[in-house]
């Protein structure tokens, strides 16, 4: 039985699925059976427009975060 990965936005707590982590037998004979040893596979899917994890905080954004993230800093007018 895999183990499911969920990705959740650390900017608004959004989550979605992300892929599975499971365990593969690989024999030296290339059988399903004997000798080998076990291996922990992970099929990491990240959906379209998520960043997972940004390269600079090692955080996850939903695609509405990061449009938020990127947007030019506004200067505020000097009164």
């Amino acid at each position: 039985m895999p183990i499911t990965i969920t990705i959740e936005c650390d900017g608004c707590g959004a989550k979605v699925p992300g892929g599975a982590i499971r365990y593969e037998f690989r024999s030296f004979s290339g059988r399903a059976y004997g000798f080998g040893s076990v291996h922990q596979v992970v099929e990491m899917k990240v959906p379209d427009g998520w960043v997972v994890p940004d390269p600079y905080t090692y955080a996850s954004y939903c695609p509405d975060c990061w449009a938020e993230i990127q947007k030019p800093e506004r200067k505020e007018a000097k009164s």
